[in-house]
């Protein structure tokens, strides 16, 4: 059987990803609690206009270029710190 973390490359991808979801969450939790807000629920949505994200639209910093850097329901801007914050763990992830 093959032993995939044996492979450096699949290390690193998942190590990636992990950085990456983690940093979405630290975006969460950081600006739902200087707000007040449950970090549980409700689920991702967008501050401006309430569209509940669906599950493509919560992939880390894919989702921000593919949506263009607005949300799709009210065309309202999302800020460049989202993905710098996802990329920036991805990286520190990759890192250690």
């Amino acid at each position: 059987m093959v032993e995939l973390f044996s492979y450096p490359a699949f290390f690193y991808t998942m190590a990636l990803i992990l950085g990456l979801c983690l940093g979405s969450f630290y975006n969460v939790c950081v600006h739902r609690y200087l707000v007040g807000k449950s970090v549980i629920s409700p689920g991702s949505h967008c501050p401006a206009c309430g569209h509940v994200l669906s599950w493509w639209e919560n992939i880390p910093v894919l989702s921000y270029l593919l949506l263009g850097a607005k949300c799709r329901s009210c065309k309202g801007k999302i800020h460049w710190r989202y993905p710098a914050v996802e990329l920036l763990s991805g990286v520190l992830a990759l890192l250690f």
